[in-house]
């Protein structure tokens, strides 16, 4: 056995992976720069989360190859859970993307037909490699909702009404199952050098295509080429407090053979969302 494959992390005694149908209320009639009303910030979120539908289909295909082989009830429940809970996260970022269709950013579509082919691709040739790049990833998104309510200034608060609830549901969601890809991947393989691989290939393709995805966007809203509208916006993302920045030790983490996600206990941290769902006050725009 490697010794990543040692790696051990015990979720919280009361962990659930709880999947919630959620329809939203974002609109054609919510606000075009919906995020701190800046088209830079907007637009960064609209090619992050418009990519999470081919993201979040290649996440659940990677994991659900390797189902056979899991002998663990717990865990097959878990899968069930995972798989079910990105299937909705699809589905709600794929109406997210029908409406910025129709207000014709067109190419986020056609970049999603191109990705979904490369990750099928991915999926069919090295289905190991696949599920390796699909932990890296989760990672990835367990990182940033972390974040999401740790720093809700900087996430949640300078979002529109209408968006809010979206972002708040889809981080609790993702701290819910962020350990299930990694175990899976323990059971069935374990080598830490495809892991490093596969979190390379994620930090290579998330901080470089979700800002070369956003230039269609600012292009058609006349500011690809407005050295304000950059200088603000790459300071968001990689300034001292930049989104991507503030977490530069949490990413670090990982790289660690011994680290598993539960090494960082923040289940808690989504409580406040998850009360409000169960009370059925998480739609509202309060």
């Amino acid at each position: 056995m490697t010794a990543f494959a040692k790696a051990i992390g015990i979720p919280p005694e009361k962990h659930d992976i709880t999947p919630r149908d959620i329809t939203f209320n974002f609109s054609d009639e919510s606000p075009k720069y919906w995020y701190d009303n800046d088209p830079f910030k907007t637009h960064f979120f609209n090619a992050l989360f418009t990519l999470f539908p081919p993201g979040e289909d290649f996440f659940v295909r990677s994991v659900l190859h390797f189902r056979g082989e899991i002998d663990d009830d717990v865990m097959q429940e878990q899968i069930t859970g995972f798989a079910i809970q990105e299937g909705i996260h699809s589905r709600c970022h794929a109406d997210h993307l029908e409406i910025l269709e129709r207000q014709g950013y067109t190419s986020l579509k056609r970049e999603n037909k191109l990705v979904d082919g490369l990750l099928n691709m991915l999926n069919k040739r090295t289905p190991k490699l696949a599920l390796a790049l699909t932990v890296a990833l989760e990672h990835f998104t367990a990182m940033l909702s972390h974040q999401v309510f740790v720093y809700p200034e900087l996430f949640i608060e300078p979002a529109h009404k209408d968006f809010k609830p979206m972002m708040a549901w889809h981080a609790l969601e993702e701290l819910e199952h962020k350990a299930v890809a990694f175990d899976v991947y323990q059971k069935v393989d374990g080598s830490h050098a495809r892991l490093v691989l596969g979190v390379i290939l994620a930090t290579m393709s998330l901080a470089g295509f979700s800002v070369v995805r956003m230039m269609p966007l600012l292009f058609k809203d006349k500011l690809l080429f407005n050295w304000k509208t950059w200088k603000s916006g790459l300071s968001f993302l990689y300034g001292k407090h930049g989104i991507f920045t503030i977490s530069w030790r949490h990413y670090l983490r990982f790289y660690d053979p011994k680290f598993h996600p539960w090494h960082i206990q923040d289940y808690e941290l989504g409580k406040k969302v998850r009360d409000m769902y169960t009370d059925g006050t998480l739609l509202t725009n309060a």
